[in-house]
């Protein structure tokens, strides 16, 4: 089997298991929905959906932006929740036990990326073109600390800085292919829903606006999954698929 059908193989594993996470773990992506739901209530309430231009009024009402930035940071914490909770599965712990994350990774990971955003806070003065040139570099640059960050999470405490820029670029691809297209596609169905439900019957709107949520849902079920499959490579694959022989 040659490594791309492994990987893609590995992908579709990925995506068995983020399913799965709704029965093993349902208040992973619950944490996701519920604010989700939520802000769609005030939508709704708000009358947003009555028309495009109703949509295009009330996007940046306090209400709205409030439970706004909720929903991110739900959506942020159930996918560290649940690649936290494959990490304690394959570790043989309780699934919500934070006994196994490797700290001094997770803040070494920080580190890199407090240092790689030191330069955007200054003014330097150059072309559009270098500043976009040197945002692509130190973004570049700070991926394997991202992946040091996630190893820790997941209880690596063996892979150091160092380490992590040799074998981390390799890490950080297989995670963004465990991801991203999925997501993408996710996110396509996430904005045609609101489209669909613009000057819709009322019911429609609720029935839309709750498909809505469920996507969110597997999309914080996904990346949590991403995470921990992408990082642990065919290691993770391994084993969930043994789970079903």
């Amino acid at each position: 089997m040659s490594r791309l059908t492994r990987e893609l193989a590995g992908l579709g594993v990925t995506l068995r298991d983020s399913v799965r996470l709704w029965r093993l773990a349902p208040l992973v992506p619950l944490v996701a929905v519920l604010p989700e739901l939520a802000q769609h209530a005030v939508e709704i309430r708000l009358g947003m959906f009555a028309s495009q231009e109703a949509f295009a009024s009330l996007a940046l009402d306090p209400q709205r932006l409030a439970l706004g930035g909720i929903k991110i940071a739900a959506l942020v914490l159930a996918v560290l929740a649940g690649a936290r909770f494959w990490a304690n599965r394959t570790a043989g712990l309780r699934g919500w036990s934070l006994a196994g994350i490797a700290w001094k990774q997770v803040l070494l990971g920080l580190g890199v990326q407090i240092v790689v955003s030191l330069p955007a806070l200054l003014d330097l003065r150059v072309a559009p073109m270098v500043q976009l040139t040197l945002s692509f570099v130190l973004t570049l640059a700070s991926l394997p600390g991202l992946v040091l960050m996630v190893g820790g999470l997941l209880g690596d405490n063996e892979t150091g800085l160092l380490a992590i820029y040799r074998s981390g670029w390799t890490k950080a691809l297989r995670i963004l292919l465990h991801i991203g297209p999925v997501w993408l596609l996710l996110q396509v169905l996430h904005r045609a829903d609101h489209i669909a439900a613009l000057d819709r019957p009322i019911w429609l709107v609720w029935l839309l606006m709750v498909l809505d949520a469920l996507v969110v849902g597997q999309m914080a079920s996904l990346a949590a999954t991403g995470l921990h499959h992408g990082y642990r490579g065919e290691e993770a694959c391994t084993e969930s698929l043994n789970l079903y022989a």
